[in-house]
């Protein structure tokens, strides 16, 4: 049986203390500053990016902004706004009429108090 352990210092069931005490560090140990980490990969997942790859031209937006007076206006500043953009005339409209409609999941007196601007680049839309 003498055989079977596999070797004079392996850890035996149970003996939990040693078979810790025995693994490696982590390879990505804060105080290891000899580590060097591999090159920079390409994105394996692009789906999960904050924001999409722009791989055509997006001329077409849409300004999303706070009204005058909007008690919003006092903690995101009076200048905030967002754009989306968008490759065609149609696929802009289809995204505005769906931003601006009134949301399923409303209350009766509810009303978007959002300010939607139809914006456009025109050196990109026109070519220049």
């Amino acid at each position: 049986m003498a055989g079977v352990s596999g070797g004079g210092n392996a850890p035996q069931c149970g003996d939990l203390r040693q078979a810790s005490q025995a693994l490696p560090s982590p390879s990505l140990h804060p105080a290891r500053r000899d580590l060097k980490l591999p090159a920079l990969m390409g994105i394996s997942q692009s789906q999960n990016l904050r924001a999409p790859l722009v791989e055509k031209q997006r001329p077409y937006g849409i300004r999303v902004s706070l009204p005058p007076g909007d008690p919003f206006r006092k903690i995101l500043g009076p200048e905030w706004h967002r754009s989306h953009w968008y490759p065609t005339p149609d696929e802009r409209d289809a995204a505005l009429t769906e931003m601006s409609r009134r949301h399923q999941y409303s209350r009766a007196g509810d009303k978007p108090s959002l300010v939607f601007d139809k914006i456009e680049n025109l050196a990109e839309s026109r070519g220049l």
